[in-house]
């Protein structure tokens, strides 16, 4: 919770020094009341500033990939042309390589450790933008997926491996569908 406040006043305190017009400025937030309102516009510039970085680190890593209105990335590594598509409620089996968006792509799950992911379409506990993305592909398709925050661990992380607001990538494959 320390580590969360810190990186909260940290983040305030840099955006304080901007001079910009722009609706979605800190400096415009009453600080000393933390309401709905104030909790919103904050939200909204977190995600502006993490579709920037997601913009730039694939620019600088060449990736184009396609955009979804959630904010997920992905782009399809290999394609299998089969007719098989995951819809809500099916049973998928994946192989996963978990990332975070750093210069290092510090790795942190995998499934060669891990075993694979098995779980339920839109009905289990899994990351809600892996959810999404199973859906645009075919069994045994793989994916690059880039998947902020919100749709990722969230605001607090994982706990173990994954930090506080991390902008995580997926390598996946589909294995099985059912």
């Amino acid at each position: 919770m320390f580590r969360l406040i810190l990186f909260f006043l940290i983040f305030l305190f840099s955006f304080s020094c901007q001079n910009t017009k722009n609706d979605n400025k800190i400096s415009d937030l009453n600080i000393g009341k933390f309401d709905k309102q104030s909790s919103i516009q904050i939200n909204k510039i977190w995600i502006k500033d993490e579709i920037f970085k997601i913009d730039q680190y694939c620019y600088r890593q060449g990736w184009e990939m396609l955009n979804t209105e959630s904010g997920l990335r992905y782009k399809i590594i290999s394609s299998s042309n089969s007719s098989v598509m995951p819809v809500s409620g099916s049973n998928l089996v994946i192989s996963y390589d978990i990332r975070l968006m750093d210069s290092k792509q510090t790795k942190c799950y995998h499934s060669d450790s891990s075993g694979y992911a098995k779980f339920k379409v839109d009905q289990s506990m899994i990351e809600s933008g892996i959810h999404e993305v199973v859906t645009y592909l075919h069994k045994n398709d793989s994916a690059l997926v880039i998947l902020p925050h919100h749709i990722a661990h969230g605001i607090t992380g994982d706990s173990k491996l994954i930090p506080p607001l991390s902008t995580v990538l997926y390598f996946i494959k589909i294995i099985d569908v059912q």
